[in-house]
């Protein structure tokens, strides 16, 4: 902007505040609020209203710094170009689309490094201005960007996820088979599988523990956000079990990309040859059979080569560390609190049970397999005391003998009623 310009704008403004320059705060406000109201002229930018906080401003830097704060101020992109031409803008959007996860700081510079953006350069406030009108820029990050990966051994991860299938004959009923599956990320080997007539947390428990018997110990499984993967039972199992459990982003499926592409498999190979109705034993039987003659023994295109050599192959370089079935069936055992009554007995799911007369009014631990709650076990600070068994109140009568002591009638167990 010329000087001569600039004098002549720091004068018009000087003459709007001038009036009150020696005023008290009171008329200052409302002379401004008066002068807000009206439209003022300016040399270079005509006609324009101003607001109460910018002629306050500018009574401020007079005050502070005289007649030379109230010019407009040089530009910092003095000598700049104003606008970017056609090899600029070229030259950004291409930037902008191989980087998208860059930031506007971060490509502004390496435009500038190249001398893509002149010289001297455009000012940053008119590169970003026009990657925000192109939409080059999206504010947050791509949420389904990701690479394709490989492990480099068996067991390293496993995933494990759950299929809708066909309706089958279960119970006497009809009902919706749900595969759940876990293949080892490495060889696309399907170490854990079953259909069973629900989506539960008992149901993965099962397939977990004849995997890990089966392949061994893994040493990440990756699983989505559903209520069986994010049950407090297999976060405290894979503890146990040192292993690191890992959950996807929720509705993020092609996270699980490898399973997934199973899935598809299964319902093009072997699914669409499987009658409806037929009994859940048979198709689990048939899907076993399915696994073992072609999907184990067949050229898998992700990996060049049968997933049964592959897995063979990586088996004999890495160490499978495995656990005992004892020591599986200690892993996922369900857990539970429970209060003990004056007769020595607790209730668990609508049933009675007994417990040793020694823990009458306390509070006990007791934990049972998943996929048998009548198998009832007490613990005593992490430590098993044994099996806990249905209250018999007919067998009991039989362990007691009644005794008079003074004029109440006792009964001391461990002898037979006369």
């Amino acid at each position: 902007m010329e000087r001569d310009i600039r004098e002549r704008i720091a004068l018009a403004r000087y003459q709007l505040i001038s009036p009150v320059l020696a005023e008290p705060g009171r008329a200052q406000n409302e002379y401004f609020r008066k002068q807000s109201q009206g439209v003022h002229d300016f040399p270079r930018y005509g006609e324009k209203r101003i607001s109460v906080s910018t002629l306050k401003s500018w009574l401020r830097a007079y005050r502070k710094e005289g007649f030379a704060a109230l010019k407009p101020r040089e530009r910092s992109d003095c000598g700049r170009p104003r606008r970017l031409d056609t090899e600029m803008v070229q030259a950004v959007g291409i930037k902008c689309k191989a980087y998208p996860h860059w930031t506007g700081q971060l490509l502004y510079e390496d435009l500038k490094k190249q001398g893509l953006l002149g010289d001297p350069p455009v000012h940053y406030n008119t590169f970003l201005r026009l990657v925000k009108e192109k939409g080059w820029l999206p504010v947050g990050k791509r949420s389904d960007a990701r690479k394709a990966f490989e492990l480099d051994n068996v067991n390293e991860l496993w995933v494990c996820d759950f299929m809708h299938g066909p309706k089958v004959s279960s119970s006497g009923r009809l009902a919706k088979a749900i595969l759940c599956a876990i293949i080892d990320d490495h060889s696309r080997m399907v170490v854990g599988h079953a259909f069973n007539a629900s989506e539960t947390i008992g149901a993965l428990t099962v397939v977990l523990k004849e995997a890990f018997l089966a392949y061994g110990i893994c040493k990440r499984l990756y699983v989505d956000n559903g209520p069986g993967f994010s049950s407090d039972l297999l976060a405290r199992s894979c503890a146990m079990a040192g292993i690191s459990l890992i959950h996807s982003k929720p509705y993020d499926s092609p996270s699980r990309g490898k399973v997934e592409r199973f899935f598809r498999t299964v319902r093009e190979r072997f699914l669409a040859g499987i009658p409806e109705g037929i009994p859940l034993d048979e198709l689990n039987n048939a899907f076993r059979g399915w696994l073992q003659e072609d999907y184990h023994h067949k050229l898998h295109g992700g990996i060049g080569e049968r997933p049964i050599d592959r897995y063979n192959a990586s088996i004999v370089r890495v160490s499978i560390r495995r656990l005992s079935k004892s020591e599986l069936d200690e892993i996922f055992l369900v857990r539970y609190e429970r209060v003990v009554n004056n007769d020595a007995t607790i209730s668990f799911k609508g049933d009675l049970y007994e417990v040793p007369t020694a823990y009458i009014r306390q509070r006990i631990e007791i934990r049972h397999p998943v996929d048998d709650p009548r198998e009832l076990y007490l613990y005593d600070n992490g430590i098993r005391v044994g099996r806990i068994k249905l209250l018999n109140k007919k067998e009991n009568a039989h362990t007691f003998r009644p005794q008079t002591v003074g004029n109440a009638l006792s009964f001391h167990k461990g002898e037979v009623l006369p």
